[in-house]
């Protein structure tokens, strides 16, 4: 269970490959639930997520710690500037 961000830090850096994360909910492009995606690029204060465009390009989406996210039992949540999550990331772990 990953509980918070320094978990996920830690979890990224030693196994990055043991983990898939699911949109389950995204307000702005809803057509993205249920999109299941892998960590690609991993550093101090961000990692990357392999990301699909519309047009099939296969791009690395910026996951930066020190923004708007809070991760609480393995869901990461993006707020908006009122505080309402807006995009949520299920972190599924695998062996």
């Amino acid at each position: 269970m990953i509980k918070n961000k320094n978990q996920l830090k830690i979890r990224l850096k030693e196994k990055k490959d043991s983990l898939i994360f699911e949109t389950i909910r995204n307000d702005v492009k809803p057509e993205r639930i249920g999109t299941q995606r892998k960590a690609n690029k991993v550093q101090t204060n961000a990692f990357t997520l392999l990301t699909a465009k519309e047009n099939g390009e296969v791009v690395d989406s910026w996951i930066y710690y020190n923004s708007n996210i809070q991760i609480k039992d393995n869901i990461m949540s993006y707020f908006d500037n009122k505080g309402n999550p807006f995009i949520q990331i299920k972190i599924i772990e695998v062996a």
